[in-house]
């Protein structure tokens, strides 16, 4: 692996430690609330659940946009690119609807720091691959076999 993606798989792991941690301090009445209410979400009470959760999707995130710029043009990854960064614009603003408009807004500004993080590591992650080089695939060559022409069988006239 080159250094390039090691730079980005060490700012996305130094990220989502980072996020991990602040989503883990969560308010007391959101822990309880996740405790009791919200059990799917229990992951989010330890720093290093968070952590794996957030850099599993930023790793994912990371290979599919290294798969789709290998295996297509500039053009059709331009288009995939743009999708997954309104996305992440999607997602950013319902994040920020979701912490001030609903009881999310309770569970304090750390958590909602390690929420926003989370989406800083998608944006940096989509930015990253619009400058980074991608080997194409090779093009396999076909092997074309060209067959002799068979004789037809002779006819009664030529025997």
């Amino acid at each position: 692996m080159k250094s390039k993606w090691m730079i980005l798989i060490l700012i996305q792991a130094v990220i989502s430690l980072v996020a991990g941690i602040l989503l883990s301090k969560m308010s007391l009445i959101g822990k309880i609330g996740v405790s009791t209410f919200y059990t799917e979400y229990g992951f989010l009470k330890h720093w290093y659940k968070g952590f794996a959760a957030v850099f599993l999707i930023q790793l994912l995130l990371i290979a599919i946009l290294w798969i789709v710029k290998r295996i297509t043009s500039y053009k059709n990854f331009s288009i995939v690119n743009l999708v997954f960064i309104v996305l992440g614009l999607l997602g950013l603003f319902y994040t920020y609807y979701d912490f001030t408009s609903t009881s999310h807004k309770y569970m304090n500004s750390k958590f909602h720091t390690g929420g926003y993080l989370f989406w800083l590591g998608w944006f940096t992650t989509c930015i990253f691959f619009f400058f980074a080089r991608v080997k194409p695939k090779p093009v396999s060559e076909t092997i074309i076999i060209k067959e002799e022409p068979k004789e037809l069988p002779k006819t009664n006239s030529e025997i």
